[in-house]
Order: C-alpha cells, then structure tokens, then sequence
C-alpha cells in the first residue's frame, strides 16, 4: 500500500515548483512547461520539463547540439546559487549538494538535491 504524504510536505513541493518556475522566467526569460518536485526524506528531485531557452532552441535547430549543451550548462550555473537559496528559503533546511543535468533530446533538466536534514 502507498504511503501518502503529509499535507505540509505536499504543499512545499508545489511552493518549490512554482518557485523554481518563476525563478527560470526572471533570469532566463523563459518559462518553462512544467516542473515537478519530490521531496523525500533528506533529498529533493526536481524535473523541469522543456527548460530550454529560445537561444538554446537556436543553436539545435543549427545543428549545433554540443554548443547547445555547453550554453545550457552555462546557464544552470547561472541560476544554480539562486536556485540553492530559494531551496533553502523554502524547505528550511540547508542544501548540502546539488546535482544537475539536461538532456536536449527529451528537454528536460533533472536536479537532485540532498539536504542537511529532513524539512518535514
């Protein structure tokens, strides 16, 4: 039987989510189609669904995939301290790590988070 999660958890999931989103429109002008978050314990999965930038867009649409990845990666590390702080901001529980990773073929961005302690 699935254990269902607790209300407060449930709702910071979605605090986060639309956070995450509004964050990527404020500094990358883009808003991404969705994004789904997972807390669990002392870690936070983060998927972004079609995070990719109208330039980034561009440069596949050149052929020009590795140069896409790079300007992509540039721009995670971009936003990757805000998106740390806002975490923290809204969970109350320092990050510890943070791991991302995009794929250009599926548009997506997965983010793995562990965090110092359990938020809930």
């Amino acid at each position: 039987m699935e254990e269902k999660k607790p209300v407060d958890c449930l709702q910071m999931e979605a605090t986060l989510a639309q956070q995450i989103q509004a964050l990527y429109f404020k500094q990358l002008g883009h808003l991404p189609g969705k994004v789904v978050c997972n807390l669990s314990n002392q870690s936070l999965t983060v998927v972004v669904e079609h995070p990719t930038t109208p330039p980034e867009r561009l440069l596949i649409e050149s052929q020009k995939n590795d140069l896409a990845r790079e300007f992509g990666r540039n721009l995670y590390k971009a936003i990757e301290p805000q998106l740390k702080n806002l975490i923290e901001e809204v969970l109350k529980v320092p990050v510890v790590d943070l791991l991302g990773s995009s794929n250009i073929d599926s548009d997506r961005t997965s983010i793995i988070i562990v965090l110092a302690d359990k938020p809930v």
